[in-house]
């Protein structure tokens, strides 16, 4: 066999790996867009606003029921019986695509397939509504085949390896306008914003998540299908971050 040969039967085999592995050829490494910042007003009407939302969380949280098919136990094990990583470390924000109500609906029906099964932990309304339908410490379906900086875990045989198991999902509300397959809207209100950074803040204290393990449902799509969440502001959750104190 020639060299040239070789050297293309090599990375076929390689990328072959990766495939099993639930990785992709483009699957790049996260790169936050958050940036350091620890300098922060005191006096800020911004973080009086955030500090007291937070001391309020827990009262802001609305329980809502869905049907068990649609989230599960975080697993322990693997398919062939090795340890998985199963605490939380991990966020990934997404957008509804259609109102909470929709949203409830099809959380509430009955998914015997395990590829339309589907759920996040907390979906935001447009008016900053803080919906929890799946506890923090199961396991959402916010993430079909998915993989961030090459960790992914196939929790049971013939389904895609995916974040699901070390990951929290939270999603924004989509505006009216955004009910559609373009690749933009018009973009989610402050009050989404304020109540995504307490969510946020909660889950990086709770769990220990650094910033730079916060991404969207668009970097860990394996697919190449997702763009969500679209007209999302980096810059918005930076300010409200910064001001939490959670980029220090």
């Amino acid at each position: 066999m020639k060299l040239p040969q070789l050297i293309f039967l090599i990375l076929v085999i390689l990328l072959s790996i990766d495939l099993e592995n639930g990785l992709s050829k483009n699957n790049s490494k996260w790169i936050t867009p958050l940036k350091r910042q620890c300098i922060y007003s005191k006096r800020s009407p911004l973080k009086r606003r955030l500090l007291a939302l937070k001391r309020d969380l827990p009262k802001r949280i609305n329980q809502v029921s869905i049907h068990p098919s649609n989230y599960a136990s975080r697993s322990l094990k693997g398919i062939n019986g090795e340890p998985l990583i199963s605490d939380p470390s991990l966020i990934v924000i997404h957008e509804s695509v259609y109102g909470v109500n929709s949203v409830f609906n099809t959380f509430r029906t009955f998914h015997s397939n395990d590829n339309d099964q589907v759920s996040y932990h907390i979906l935001i309304s447009e008016n900053g509504g803080i919906y929890q339908t799946v506890p923090s410490l199961k396991r959402a379906f916010g993430a079909g085949n998915s993989s961030f900086n090459g960790q992914s875990i196939i929790t049971k045989r013939g389904l895609a390896a995916s974040v699901n198991n070390f990951a929290l999902h939270v999603s924004l509300e989509t505006p009216i306008d955004g009910e559609d397959n373009e690749n933009s809207h018009s973009g989610y209100t402050p009050e989404q914003y304020d109540a995504l950074a307490i969510i946020i803040d909660n889950w990086m204290e709770e769990f220990e998540i650094p910033s730079d393990r916060i991404t969207t449902h668009k970097f860990v799509d394996l697919s190449e299908s997702r763009l969500c969440p679209r007209s999302f502001s980096w810059q918005e959750i930076q300010l409200r971050l910064a001001a939490l104190g959670k980029l220090c």
